[in-house]
């Protein structure tokens, strides 16, 4: 009878314990919850958390995410990159210890963010066409990419130098990615016959309009598929630079006055008219107008794609935008710092630093 009492008393202990332990972490588990998705990222506990553990930052479509902890893999790599890098050769100054430099870390983090979102989207979207990319694929896509930048030794130095990267790695941030993005873009070519041919023989009816003696102006109101439609195809003034290439060969040689000929781009179909030739300073500049009928480029149909997708993001610091397709930061003393950042470097994200 005695004993009977004790094996009771003893499992009741043992279960109180179990018990116990199991409301310990599931306490533990909530008290992290509130840290990772109420806290800033600059809470160092909650960043903590989120490097070691797969809390999910993006959940897409209810299947796919990406984890803070892997958006954390890939920001020690890109700040690896910059402290092995002499940029004061450049008359850069890289220095994360700043505030500025903090933030310009966050707007870098938001790219490499939109980057694997896209990457994720791009590799969803494919597949659901039927397109994939088998291990041996994979494999000899690292192999051209080794033969690209020289001997596999080197590149493997390289990769764990700049980066802290494995040949896996490489495989999985850079090669996997290129290559779905490269086998649906070519889909995505073929697909897209019916779309071009269709913007030709609307820019060949205006040139058509053009030829008979109608107006640029009224032309371009009536074909141009461009913004710049409703103010009778008025671009204004550029510098040849700043043209796409096949417009700044056609431009150098034109006429003032004379509409030029039909030039296709990889954005579509061009008319330009050239109505003035200025200097400033050093640089030849051009009055512009155009007449412009759009392909459906492959940045088009990515973009259409993405905003069919259901995009969640579990962050205090980031948000959707759904109409854009991108990740944007929530307060507007960030945007206003990375609007201003892009402003004073011509948008090129390589001179966040």
């Amino acid at each position: 009878m005695l004993n009977n009492v004790k094996n009771v008393l003893r499992r009741i202990r043992i279960s109180t314990v179990l018990y116990a332990s199991f409301a310990t972490l599931i306490l533990i588990f909530v008290v992290s919850l509130i840290v990772v998705y109420a806290f800033p990222e600059s809470n160092v506990f909650a960043s903590r958390l989120k490097g070691v553990l797969p809390y999910p930052l993006v959940v897409m479509s209810y299947q796919d995410g990406i984890t803070f902890r892997t958006l954390s893999q890939n920001m020690v790599s890109v700040k690896r990159f910059y402290e092995t890098q002499d940029f004061s050769k450049i008359g850069l100054r890289v220095d994360f210890s700043t505030e500025d430099g903090q933030k310009r870390f966050r707007v870098r983090e938001k790219e490499v963010l939109n980057k694997m979102i896209e990457d994720k989207a791009i590799e969803r979207i494919a597949k659901a066409q039927g397109i994939t990319v088998s291990r041996d694929e994979a494999t000899q896509g690292v192999s051209r990419k080794l033969e690209e930048y020289g001997s596999g030794t080197e590149v493997r130095k390289e990769l764990d130098r700049l980066y802290g990267w494995t040949l896996s790695d490489f495989e999985e941030r850079v090669v996997l990615p290129s290559l779905y993005q490269e086998k649906l873009q070519a889909s995505f070519v073929k697909k897209t016959t019916d779309s071009t041919a269709s913007a030709r023989e609307k820019i060949l009816e205006a040139q058509k309009d053009l030829r008979a003696g109608t107006a640029f102006s009224d032309v371009a109101q009536k074909y141009s598929e461009s913004d710049t439609a409703k103010d009778s195809g008025d671009l204004g003034w550029f510098a040849l630079a700043d043209l796409l290439p096949e417009l700044q060969t056609l431009v150098r040689a034109q006429k003032v006055g004379v509409p030029g000929d039909v030039v296709e781009t990889e954005l579509g179909f061009h008319i330009v008219l050239v109505e003035e030739v200025k200097k400033e300073d050093t640089k030849q500049l051009y009055r512009l107008k155009q007449i412009f009928t759009k392909k459906t480029t492959f940045s088009d149909f990515l973009s259409e794609k993405m905003r069919g997708l259901s995009v969640y993001v579990l962050s205090s610091e980031y948000e959707w935008n759904a109409s854009e397709a991108r990740v944007e930061f929530r307060k507007q003393e960030m945007r206003d710092f990375e609007k201003n950042l892009y402003e004073k470097s011509d948008g090129d994200a390589a001179f966040l630093f």
